[in-house]
């Protein structure tokens, strides 16, 4: 019997920056966050591939994704486009005076520690910006879990993003830096 999982394997991910708006229909939104600020506004969501952040400055927009190469998404404008593999560190210096850093890893982990990483990223779900638990298709494993915390001032817009995959026993952690 198969059970389609919430999430995509994780040698599907793929992290891009878009330089225009997202249509919400090219993905399921699990949780959401606004942001205002005087120089800038965001909305952060989890969607079950990982998470999406989306900034508007100055009239323009620009969007990070953490999403499966298998989605489809707008191939005009993309900044960056990078596989989700090991430890990468990428910055782009974007219009509008917006300076973007990222840099995300993907950690593969023995069941033990999984499990044990798993539990502490459940506690801190609780106090987090913005949390999401899956449902778990399994009664072996648990629901995928992503966990977005974020600091804003005038200047900048700082993401720290964490999202489980039970089925691979993976974690992919993502800290993403906007300065205007």
């Amino acid at each position: 019997m198969n059970v389609r999982s919430a999430r995509p394997k994780v040698n599907d991910l793929i992290f891009r920056l878009i330089g225009r708006s997202i249509h919400p229909e090219l993905y399921t939104t699990c949780a959401t966050a606004e942001i205002k600020q005087k120089n800038f506004s965001a909305v952060l969501k989890v969607c079950e591939t990982g998470h999406i952040a989306c900034i508007q400055h100055k009239g323009k927009s620009v969007c990070e994704i953490l999403t499966s190469f298998q989605n489809p998404l707008p191939s005009q404008k993309r900044l960056l486009e990078k596989p989700v593999r090991g430890c990468r560190s990428d910055s782009v210096q974007l219009e509008s005076d917006l300076y973007y850093q990222v840099s995300y890893q993907l950690e593969e982990l023995d069941y033990t520690i999984f499990k044990n990483v798993h539990e502490e990223y459940l506690m801190d779900a609780q106090r987090a910006d913005l949390a999401y638990h899956f449902i778990s298709e399994s009664r072996l494993t648990p629901g995928a879990l992503s966990i977005i915390d974020y600091e804003a001032n005038q200047t900048s817009l700082l993401i720290h993003a964490f999202h489980t995959f039970p089925d691979e026993l993976a974690v992919v952690k993502t800290q993403s830096l906007f300065e205007f």
